[in-house]
């Protein structure tokens, strides 16, 4: 693939990048964050300076898997509204679904049951 041309409309540098970054980091996922860069800075992609944006989360030090909060997130709700509605067996049925989904994506990361407790 092609080296991408940065756009002369973007005036921001690098080091502004970064920073920029790291402020969003603490407070949006990283879906996100390449939204308000687009949105809200002009960055078409952070691909421009020669990077995509996870690799300047990690350069940040920033780790964060999407995709398991995501699935985590949904089995927590699924488990909440279970206690209300004791009854709901296409909940049921769904929670299970939730559950395997995030096993699946667990063991697709590399991460036991035991490990992501420990983190904690």
């Amino acid at each position: 693939m092609a080296e991408m041309a940065k756009p002369t409309w973007v005036k921001m540098k690098e080091p502004e990048l970064k920073k920029i970054i790291l402020e969003l980091s603490a407070t949006y996922a990283p879906s996100q964050i390449g939204i308000i860069l687009r949105d809200q800075y002009g960055v078409p992609t952070t691909k421009v300076f020669g990077k995509k944006l996870k690799a300047y989360l990690k350069e940040l030090g920033i780790n964060r898997n999407e995709d398991l909060e995501n699935a985590e997130k949904k089995v927590d709700k699924m488990k909440e509204h279970l206690k209300n509605n004791i009854t709901d067996r296409s909940a049921k049925h769904k929670l299970q679904h939730a559950q395997s989904r995030l096993n699946i994506t667990k063991k697709y990361f590399g991460i036991t049951g035991r490990d992501k407790k420990a983190k904690k």
